[in-house]
């Protein structure tokens, strides 16, 4: 589709050379393809007669089983349209970056034709991004949208760093939400924080001025100098660490301001903290809370009540049960060595058996399950489940699971609930489990109002990204080329075990001998 414009300048001797292909959008329900261009202002509108040439043309040259239909816009621009597609831009492309620009940090100056868009940047982010590439990148979104010539400047913010800020007048408004009783015992970043902190577990999606508490774990420093603005060769330091309640945990990240970073360098691992702040994506798309105020702190109940996401008070199904260590390893074998994803997270690696391909018309038969805790497989979930139509005969042969033996098993909405109570604050893993196993989960959750937001890793991802390089990249080929046992394939639980090796082999420590 992209060679549509050199097409028609070819066929047309150049007559609609001023022409952009938009967009083209194909419905298949219709039957229809909506192709639509654009043209400039310094045009005249394009007369009924070339609008029919140009379909009757492209109907006959693309040759699809479709019905052709073809539109023009003209590329009209407006400030303000185009000040919502920039926002739009860094929505879907640089969320990371939304919470750093204020009202006033994108203006837009020139005429019918040129325009010049200025994007002011606070300083410790204007000196971490990438501008070049920004631009670029904004530069060619637009340009795809218009017909301008664009010119773009990003610049530092000269207001005042806002980690220099006691920020002391942010009070958040009690609302509904769930929350539980702390006391503070020393403030460490910034003044007051109230009200009361929320559950973690009930904050994964992007929201400002939440109030958190937990074990503060994995604290890391890093100093970096700003590399552009009036400040530029000053120092700072950037904090990360892991912020764990009972519901479950975020990553954090603090730009420590001065006054505060000998006490933040003092904070030790464990601490039980309070903190405000804001939870936004990093500039990789990752779900991150960027603290504000933190101060040291201790839980009044120390072990405070979740309430049931289940008003109903669901009654349990699936009772996951301990995995024997003398399961995993002979006591005799030397113990590998695991770097820090697998040894400071707890990790969910399961899998699932369906009645078919399709989560939009199939259904789930089996989940299997193992957690991953302190680099040792310790945990184990697994069950039938019954679904509300018959397993096809060709699916009871690869999976060795007939309709006979999820007759009394337990439904799905009920198992779904098990297993996302006990996954919370995990890690979600399996065998291509972005393309299949999530799609039938999620499915699955959403039926009962539930929302799985855990972080997912693909070990298939990490396989195919490490140095291993096979013929095929199946669960099977895998497991033989890492010598792991790989036992009644085809069963959720045999999958999942196998699948987890195969993660926390990626993830072995190599040692080096020394020559």
């Amino acid at each position: 589709m992209q060679d549509i414009i050199s097409v028609l300048n070819k066929q047309f001797d150049s007559k609609f050379s001023f022409l952009k292909l938009l967009s083209v959008v194909q419905e298949d329900d219709k039957k229809l393809c909506t192709i639509t261009f654009l043209y400039p202002l310094t045009i005249d509108e394009i007369s009924q007669e070339d609008k029919d040439e140009i379909a009757k043309f492209l109907t006959n040259y693309l040759s699809l089983n479709f019905d052709i239909k073809v539109k023009f816009r003209k590329s009209y621009l407006d400030d303000k349209l185009i000040l919502a597609d920039i926002l739009n831009f860094f929505n879907t492309n640089r969320k990371g970056l939304i919470p750093y620009l204020a009202k006033d940090n994108l203006k837009i100056d020139g005429d019918s034709l040129n325009k010049t868009i200025t994007i002011s940047l606070n300083q410790d982010i204007f000196s971490l991004i990438d501008d070049k590439q920004l631009r670029l990148d904004l530069l060619k979104y637009l340009n795809n949208l218009y017909i301008a010539n664009f010119e773009l400047k990003i610049v530092e913010n000269d207001e005042i760093l806002p980690d220099e800020i006691e920020s002391n007048d942010i009070i958040t408004i009690p609302t509904s939400v769930d929350r539980y009783d702390v006391h503070v015992i020393k403030k460490i970043v910034g003044g007051d924080i109230l009200p009361k902190p929320e559950y973690i577990k009930n904050n994964k999606n992007i929201k400002f001025s939440v109030i958190l508490a937990g074990l503060i774990k994995n604290k890391i420093q890093r100093n970096y100098v700003l590399k552009k603005g009036k400040k530029a060769g000053e120092e700072r330091s950037l904090f990360t660490f892991n912020l764990k309640d009972v519901s479950g945990n975020i990553d954090c990240i603090y730009f420590s301001a001065k006054i505060y970073l000998k006490d933040m360098e003092a904070l030790p691992d464990g601490s039980f903290v309070l903190c405000l702040g804001d939870i936004i994506k990093d500039a990789y798309g990752k779900i991150v809370y960027r603290i504000k105020k933190l101060s040291l702190a201790n839980i009044n109940n120390t072990e405070p009540d979740i309430p049931s996401y289940d008003p109903l008070l669901h009654k349990p199904v699936v009772i996951p049960t301990i995995v024997p260590r003398s399961n995993q390893e002979n006591l005799f074998d030397v113990k590998p060595q695991y770097d820090a994803f697998i040894l400071n997270n707890d990790i969910v690696v399961f899998d699932i058996e369906t009645t078919g391909l399709d989560p939009d018309i199939c259904e789930i038969t089996e989940i299997g399950a193992v957690k991953i805790s302190h680099g040792e497989i310790t945990e184990q979930f697994s069950t039938l489940i019954k679904p509300n139509s018959p397993i096809p005969l060709e699916v009871q042969k690869l999976t060795n699971i007939t309709n006979e033996m999820v007759a009394t098993a337990p439904k799905i909405e009920s198992v779904i609930r098990d297993f996302y109570n006990w996954a919370q604050g995990c890690i979600l893993s399996g065998y291509n489990v972005i393309g299949f196993d999530m799609k039938f989960i999620t499915k699955a959750a959403r039926k009962v109002s539930l929302v799985f937001d855990n972080e997912i890793i693909d070990t298939m991802i990490v396989v195919k990204q490490s140095s291993l390089r096979l013929s095929n990249y199946k669960l099977s080929t895998v497991v033989k080329a890492l010598n792991v046992k790989l036992i009644g394939a085809h069963r959720a639980y045999n999958d999942a075990y196998a699948t987890a090796k195969v993660l926390m082999e990626m993830h072995r420590v190599k040692k080096v001998e020394n020559k």
